[in-house]
């Protein structure tokens, strides 16, 4: 700040007001470019009078400054750096590269505003309008609340950067009138039929703070004053003409604004998290005898999904009495039945060219495991050479392998590797890129090939492959299995659905691995805790490919048994197709990265120690000393690098290691979970506070920096952090993902890449499933561990993780380190 109130003559005061409404990181990255685009977004928004008046009457104490008194000094700064010479002022002021990484959370105003002039909102009057409000919106809430703000800023931010980016169509956002106010402008251009617009919820969610709180803080009872409740009656009556519904035949839901801390902890009673928009306050549920949901307790029967309560049969989740899986006696049944369809044998009386396709199609959902419109859109090589370049979602057999092509799943990633990442994680960690949207080849276990060879297939044109399915006969093939399986249910009293039946080898997977992600990325049936968890997991090709064969063959052996097939009829496959590298996390880290990483940080602690003693000296060691423990701590827990690492002493048991940590805390969610410290980190713990108090003893002409010494040895209050960087200027730096890669230039990757490395590291050593889901925070509704239902206790799952998570410190080379106390 000093610098720049040098270079361009502006107050200092001035600057800190100005940069402190625009959320500022502390190297002022891209500055140009963003005051730029601040001053463009402002510009838009002057144009909109009445929005503007309402703007400058949201500012409660008029003797302060808003956003827009700011412009000519925005003007001011932005003339000096353009006309300054490249030497005189930092090189990050002057970056025009675009790149938003490392900021996002804690900066998210001045992340949104990094922009650069190719992209294609750039030349957009709307969206300079549309960011303009969201920036003098921020600017408000920011100078009402201060430090007591929610998710609003975030929420807000998120949708203009993701429009910006490109993420969202660019459609959304609409010219703002004249004459618009900003209770019309959210009216007229947030809402659809009094309905939120779902993908500018976060701009709909700022404004909205803004008119409710409009002339009162948080003082004294102002701004801080709960919602009036409105209560919303709805009733749900199923489908009668649907032969497939499943569920109550009427619901009736109660909603109610969400209320007071005793009102969340009735949201948490009825297993919805707190703070959400809406409470559950009643649910009435009309059973039928049949209804597959009866006798359930409400609570595994609801969840809260885009600001509604929906039945759970309309979500995507899980459960027992949803997906309850088929016996070996049913799903023998459906073998047998669909052999006899195909083969013309049976009681089916009108059999038509259709029941040979139905067959087939029954067949490959047992030996596949795939959703039905994945299967119709299988494909036939005449072998493996033959496949696309681009394999992504490419489900195919190939003839001469005798070998089915399963696409496996690759997790979005937000930011693709930079090429220093890319350079640590493949020449310095040893790892291999990984495999994108590619596929595993496996051996088909039983005779397919003579099945799909009675079939008259013809090649698609300028192709090389055959379609196994008809494209135009998809629709009435799929009709004719679902009447197939209805006679099936009605001629043995059975509840066969295709679901149920594409599933079955997804419970069969999951019974050999534990890990549903495993079933998931070989069987494509997605949903919400394995989606999350394989964005975090690598695993080889040769795995999976195991995998597959143990769990196909271990269902194939046991619906032979139950159709009396004898042993010698079983199909002796050969897998000749070799799987090589490893799918999933692109973040792919090895032991050996870690282990570098480690001897890394104890050399430059012990450099710093040796240094001629003194303050600077002791700086140096404490930053080094910090960053140790910080990358111990994120490689122990699975720490989510989305905010401070901050906790109190005595949210630590130092007795049995457990600690309460909460990595992913807003008004939307709350994901406070326990976790452990092995006993050489608890010791580590002990010798950073015993560091302290030294580092104090020394520096107590640092008055300001005593004081917060003092703070966090006595008993650290929520704004004063455990764990804390000393800046140049002897000033506390918060430890955060941004100024934790500042201190270690030589990682280069996300420092969430703990995250990857343990949910990987944790399968590879043979850990179930629930306990690795459960360590790393990843759960659904009616799977959190230790709750109500859950029969895992703290105890129980760390019993079973510490000696695992000893041996990986003790490979990693993790051991307790001194700081200033041994000096």
């Amino acid at each position: 700040m000093e610098q720049l109130a040098e270079l361009t003559g502006v107050e200092l005061s001035c600057l800190e007001g100005v940069f402190a409404l625009l959320k500022a990181p502390d190297d002022l990255t891209h500055l140009l470019l963003v005051l730029e685009n601040v001053n463009r977004a402002l510009q838009a928004v002057q144009g909109t009078q009445r929005i503007r008046e309402d703007l400058d009457d949201a500012t409660e104490k008029k003797e302060e400054k808003d956003l827009f008194h700011y412009l000519p000094v925005i003007t001011q700064i932005i003339a000096v750096l353009k006309g300054c010479d490249r030497e005189s002022c930092p090189e990050t002021w002057l970056d025009q590269s675009g790149k938003q990484r490392g900021i996002i959370n804690d900066h998210p105003e001045w992340a949104m505003l990094i922009l650069t002039p190719d992209a294609e909102c750039y030349g957009n009057d709307a969206y300079w309008q549309h960011a303009g409000v969201v920036m003098a919106c921020s600017a408000v809430q920011r100078k009402r609340h201060q430090a007591h703000i929610g998710s609003e800023i975030t929420a807000a931010c998120r949708d203009i950067r993701t429009i910006g980016n490109g993420k969202k169509s660019l459609r959304l956002l609409v010219e703002i009138e004249m004459d618009a106010t900003l209770k019309s402008y959210r009216q007229q251009y947030l809402l659809k039929s009094d309905e939120i617009l779902e993908p500018l919820s976060g701009i709909e969610l700022l404004v909205r703070k803004v008119l409710d709180h409009k002339g009162k803080a948080r003082d004294g009872g102002g701004g801080g004053g709960h919602p009036a409740r409105t209560i919303e009656r709805r009733v749900d009556v199923s489908d009668s003409d649907d032969e497939e519904n499943e569920g109550p035949e009427k619901s009736m839901q109660l909603l109610e604004s969400a209320g007071d801390e005793q009102a969340q902890g009735r949201q948490r009673a009825a297993g919805l998290h707190p703070k959400e928009s809406q409470t559950l306050r009643a649910v009435s549920f009309t059973e039928s005898k049949a209804s597959p949901t009866l006798g359930f307790d409400l609570r595994d029967l609801i969840r809260r999904q885009s600001s509604r309560i929906q039945h759970i049969s309309q979500s995507n989740q899980r459960l027992p009495f949803r997906y309850a899986s088929l016996s070996r006696v049913e799903l023998s049944l459906a073998a047998k039945a669909a052999f006899e369809l195909f083969t013309g044998r049976g009681r089916f009386e009108k059999r038509d060219d259709e029941d040979v396709y139905v067959g087939l199609l029954l067949l490959l959902m047992i030996w596949l495991g795939r959703p039905v419109e994945q299967i119709l859109g299988i494909r036939v090589y005449n072998h493996r050479h033959e496949l696309p370049k681009h394999r992504k979602d490419v489900l195919a057999f190939l003839i001469e392998e005798h070998a089915f092509v399963l696409p496996i799943p690759s997790p979005k990633w937000r930011n693709s590797l930079q090429d220093d990442a890319k350079k640590l994680l493949f020449t310095a960690g040893g790892s291999t890129p990984a495999l994108v949207d590619e596929v595993v080849v496996v051996a088909s276990p039983v005779r397919m090939g003579k099945f799909i060879s009675r079939l008259s297939l013809v090649r698609k044109s300028r192709t090389k492959y055959r379609e196994l399915f008809p494209e135009c006969r998809h629709g009435g093939i799929e009709e004719a299995m679902r009447a197939a399986v209805s006679k099936i249910n009605r001629a043995h009293r059975m509840r066969l659905t295709p679901r149920r039946i594409s599933q079955a080898l997804f419970d069969e997977i999951v019974g050999h691995s534990s890990d549903w992600v495993d079933a998931y990325l070989l069987t494509g049936h997605r949903f919400t805790v394995a989606d999350v968890a394989a964005h975090y997991y690598s695993v080889p090709a040769g795995y999976l490919e195991t995998l597959y064969h143990a769990a196909a063959v271990s269902l194939r052996n046991s619906i032979y048994q139950y159709l009396s097939v004898e042993e010698k009829h079983y199909y002796a496959f050969k897998q000749v197709v070799q799987n090589r590298g490893d799918h999933g996390s692109k973040l792919n880290l090895k032991p050996i990265l870690l282990t570098r990483l480690v001897k890394h940080l104890k050399c430059e602690l012990r450099a710093a120690r040796r240094l001629q003693p003194g303050e600077e000296t002791w700086r140096q060691t404490h930053n080094h000393y910090v960053a140790y423990i910080a990358f111990w701590l994120l490689f122990a827990t699975g720490y989510r690098a989305v905010n401070d690492l901050i906790f109190r002493w005595r949210e630590i048991d130092f007795a049995s290691g457990f600690l309460v940590i909460s990595d992913k805390d807003d008004e939307a969610m709350s994901q406070a979970r326990v976790a452990w410290l092995l006993p050489e980190l608890r010791d580590q713990l002990r010798q950073y506070a015993s560091h302290l108090e030294v580092l104090q003893a020394r520096l107590y002409q640092r008055a300001s920096l005593y004081e917060h010494l003092e703070a966090v040895l006595s008993e650290p209050q929520p704004d004063v952090p455990l764990m804390f960087f000393i800046s140049d200027s002897w000033q506390m730096v918060q430890l955060s993902p941004e100024n934790l890669r500042r201190h270690v230039p030589l990682f280069t990757l996300p420092v969430n890449a703990s995250r990857h490395y343990l949910r990987s590291a944790l399968r590879a050593e043979g850990v179930r499933g629930e306990l690795v889901n459960a360590f790393m925070g990843h759960a659904q509704q009616g799977q959190e561990p230790f709750g109500a239902f859950s029969t895992l206790t703290p105890v129980e799952m760390f019993r079973e993780l510490a000696p695992v998570l000893s041996k990986m410190r003790r490979e990693a080379g993790w051991t307790v380190q001194q700081g200033l106390a041994d000096d």
